[in-house]
């Protein structure tokens, strides 16, 4: 794969490279473009680890997606009976008054 180098004439990226340049992978769509050429280039086995890899991050996103909706919605429950109960508290006081 060849492209423009700014700082260059031009940057060649081939079969024997190992590392792209930092200054390459500053541009988004070059490092986007650099993943691809390394996903295409698994074996079966890289790709099912990969993909393996990719499904329990997603699993593990949806479980603490779950848990942070549980313990906001038991938040909300445990905030509305302590305002229940310090508006019942509060009610006393001045119905004593």
């Amino acid at each position: 794969m060849k492209y423009l180098d700014p700082k260059a004439d031009l940057t060649e990226i081939n079969s024997n490279t190992q590392e792209i340049p930092a200054d390459l992978l500053n541009n988004p769509e070059i490092e986007k473009a650099v993943e691809e050429l390394k996903i295409s280039g698994f074996t079966e086995a890289e790709l099912w680890a990969y993909d393996k890899f990719w499904d329990s991050v997603s699993v593990e996103r949806t479980l603490l997606d779950d848990r942070y909706q549980k313990g906001k919605e038991e938040g909300m429950e445990e905030g509305y009976i302590f305002f229940e109960k310090s508006k019942a508290m509060a009610y006393e006081r001045t119905a004593r008054m």
